[in-house]
């Protein structure tokens, strides 16, 4: 009994200074209550000097509206702004200097996106080469990557300011289309996804897919997405395919109306090299990067689709979760 004794006194006293941990750990609701990082991923420490703005390219009140609190907020803290034409064009006369788009990636130490999803995959293929993160500001609809209300801007940038936050690296795929086994007539490196499909006509289309040389499968059908983790809650899953966890580095491939009821999304591992030889000659077909790049696809083409050495960093809150923007947003899980 008195080893039972020592034991409980001893255990206690070891445990005495971690009883606030514990107490956090026990919490029901383990972001909020001890602001631990969303992902798994630690506050990165920013230096915060300039900051760029991106705007999304129609020029409403909205934009205007905001863009006017914004630059003297940042100026009262001695930020340097740098802003593109569509953000100049918004606010109108002043004097301001238009920058570049790739000069603000460049310059910037964090990349503010006025806009919706759209406008965030469009910055995400722009700061590939950067690595410099972007936050977000939804002024679109869904807002499932811009997912920062308006109304919550200036208490969020606070929050940065302060050092609370956390830094998400997503996954992205490169994909490249070769032609006559040779040629390189398009390579992009994406947010969400690459997809094949036809065009204006009714008519199917049929491919062949390979992965790592191995023949996986001749689709027919509309189309097909190659998506990551991030693109899968977009067209992929609309299309009936899974949602990966943003820390996942897979591969998506969703077939589009198959012709095969069979043939079902497959996710890839982000080591393997995937190649869809074009078997159709009709023309109308297309590839298209994030929905925002396509180009037309001949037969013989071979799309290559690998996961990227790069990474979008998207700064984010570490009080919400995943699955709290995966309900919002989603309605995931719901009734």
């Amino acid at each position: 009994m008195k080893d039972l004794d020592f034991t409980r006194s001893t255990l206690y006293d070891l445990l005495a200074d971690k009883l606030p941990l514990i107490n956090c750990l026990t919490s029901m609701d383990l972001n909020r209550a001890c602001h631990l990082p969303r992902s798994g991923l630690m506050p990165h420490n920013l230096s915060l000097h300039t900051v760029g703005i991106l705007t999304k390219p129609h020029r409403s009140s909205e934009v205007r509206s905001l863009l006017s609190s914004l630059i003297p907020w940042f100026e009262h803290r001695q930020l340097r702004v740098m802003m593109d034409r569509e953000a100049i064009l918004s606010i109108g006369d002043g004097p301001w200097k238009t920058y570049d788009r790739e000069e603000i990636a460049a310059k910037a130490d964090l990349v503010i996106v006025l806009g919706g999803d759209g406008t965030i995959l469009s910055a995400a293929r722009l700061m590939t080469l950067t690595g410099k993160p972007i936050l977000g500001i939804n002024l679109g609809t869904l807002g499932f990557l811009a997912e920062v209300p308006k109304e919550e801007t200036f208490r969020v940038l606070e929050s940065v300011m302060e050092g609370h936050f956390v830094i998400e690296k997503r996954a992205m795929v490169r994909g490249t289309v070769i032609r006559n086994n040779q040629s390189t007539i398009l390579d992009q490196e994406v947010l969400n996804d690459v997809v094949i499909n036809k065009g204006t006509t009714a008519r199917m289309i049929e491919v062949e897919i390979f992965s790592n040389t191995h023949f996986v499968t001749d689709l027919k059908g509309d189309g097909v997405i190659f998506s990551t983790a991030t693109g899968s809650t977009a067209y992929s899953m609309a299309a009936g395919g899974p949602i990966l966890h943003p820390e996942s580095d897979g591969i998506v491939m969703t077939p589009i109306c198959p012709h095969t009821l069979t043939q079902r999304p497959i996710v890839f591992p982000g080591t393997v090299v995937l190649e869809t030889l074009v078997k159709s000659g009709e023309a109308n077909i297309l590839v298209t990067f994030d929905g925002q790049i396509s180009a037309p696809l001949q037969k013989g083409d071979v799309l290559q689709i690998t996961l990227s050495k790069s990474f979008t960093r998207l700064l984010v809150s570490p009080d919400r979760n995943y699955f709290e923007v995966l309900r919002d947003k989603l309605k995931w899980g719901g009734a």
